[in-house]
């Protein structure tokens, strides 16, 4: 717990210090955590719920308005079930920041598009990943973002 409160001070502080300078994260972390979140809209395009829950750390949680905290993979589980509902076949992320980068943990500040079935955009929005670097690879603990605006419904 006390880890899960450190880590989100540190996304809040490096949120709302516009300051902060941006990490020099190398070339290939970047394009690791890009791959990770290329499976993340492939996991929606092959409707495989594991490709998803493979770019989240173990212990990994989505932190989207209007719901409580979505922790572990049941929770995360639950979110993918009901994104796939809504139409949700493919997601691009589009980094604009990195912070923090130590080695072991790193904070992408992006903007996303939503894609349906057929390719059309239902949904965009802006993000804060916090990224923890295992063995297996980089990996989402920490996933928070927002809407522009309500996705459009299926």
């Amino acid at each position: 717990m006390k880890r899960q409160i450190t880590v989100l001070c540190a996304v809040l502080a490096m949120a709302f210090h516009p300051s902060q300078a941006p990490s020099k994260l190398p070339a290939t972390e970047i394009q690791a955590i890009s791959e990770t979140n290329r499976h993340y809209g492939e996991a929606f395009a092959k409707s495989d719920s594991s490709i998803f829950l493979d770019c989240y750390a173990p212990d990994g949680c989505i932190l989207m308005q209007g719901a409580p905290a979505l922790c572990g993979p049941k929770a995360l589980l639950l979110f993918y079930k009901g994104a796939y509902k809504t139409g949700m076949r493919n997601i691009v992320f589009t980094s604009i920041n990195w912070y923090g980068y130590d080695g072991r943990y790193v904070t992408e500040q992006g903007t996303y598009q939503q894609f349906d079935a057929g390719d059309n955009i239902i949904g965009t929005g802006k993000y804060l990943v916090v990224w923890l670097k295992l063995k297996i690879g980089w990996r989402m603990l920490r996933d928070m973002f927002n809407a522009d605006a309500t996705p459009k419904m299926k």
